[in-house]
């Protein structure tokens, strides 16, 4: 089974050299040395991207006037839905926990 894969990927190089050669005797040498050897041309290109280190401060900022240090405004209108009756279920949610401490009761002991 690998002689057949083996064999098999041979003959498609050879073809696809062959095609090449018959194209560009001096191309083919060319790409030879700059895919195998040196590296695709992409991997050489140098790249610039804008960066301000202040941005995450100013976003941080925002973040946290808008869902709190922590997130805790975030996660609670998640948890009240985006559909519309958001202020009735926080009022069933206030009337809910009226009375309750982190789910415990301010009467047990």
């Amino acid at each position: 089974m690998k002689t057949l894969v083996s064999s098999m990927l041979c003959l498609l190089v050879l073809t696809t050299t062959l095609n090449t050669l018959k194209a560009d005797p001096l191309g083919l040498i060319k790409e030879l040395v700059q895919f195998n050897l040196v590296g695709h041309p992409v991997l050489h290109k140098s790249v610039e991207w804008p960066f301000d280190p202040e941005v995450g401060v100013k976003r941080s900022k925002q973040y946290q006037e808008v869902n709190g240090r922590l997130g805790e405004k975030a996660i609670e209108r998640l948890g009240l839905g985006i559909d519309g009756y958001e202020q009735e279920r926080l009022a069933n949610q206030i009337a809910r926990d009226q009375g309750h401490l982190n789910g415990l009761d301010y009467l047990t002991p």
